[in-house]
């Protein structure tokens, strides 16, 4: 395993009890997730993770903390962070720009690596705006 992946399985240590020990998205996002972990650190030490996710080619932090007064300055962070994966390859981690497969998925990818892709004629850039 290299540092980043290591990193994950200790966030994994975060998810509250009960909840699936998950952290669902693909190694191009593992800094982002990363980073929005030590900034809502530094607000709740004792902060929890519910659910770290992709959907629709965003990222999805889902948390809880005891400290409610704390809660709006934490959901502006992952705000901050949303909007940093809309612009990130989920995959590499390089610069990404949403696409939509012919099934209906969507992914934030690198063009470039879109097309190494074997089901490359599957994504499309997408054209609407987020």
């Amino acid at each position: 395993m290299n540092e980043l992946q290591l990193k994950i399985e200790a966030l994994k240590e975060k998810i509250v009890p009960g909840y699936f020990k998950s952290i669902d998205v693909d190694e191009g996002w593992y800094q982002i997730v990363i980073d929005c972990d030590a900034d809502l650190t530094a607000i709740d030490p004792d902060y929890q993770i519910f659910q770290v996710k992709q959907k629709f080619g965003s990222l999805r932090f889902y948390f809880y903390t005891k400290k409610l007064e704390k809660s709006k300055e934490m959901f502006e962070v992952i705000k901050d962070y949303e909007v940093k994966s809309l612009n990130t390859c989920e995959a590499t981690g390089k610069p990404g720009v949403l696409m939509k497969s012919k099934t209906g998925w969507y992914r934030t990818l690198n063009p470039e690596y879109a097309i190494s892709l074997a089901n490359t004629s599957t994504y499309t850039i997408c054209t609407k705006s987020r």
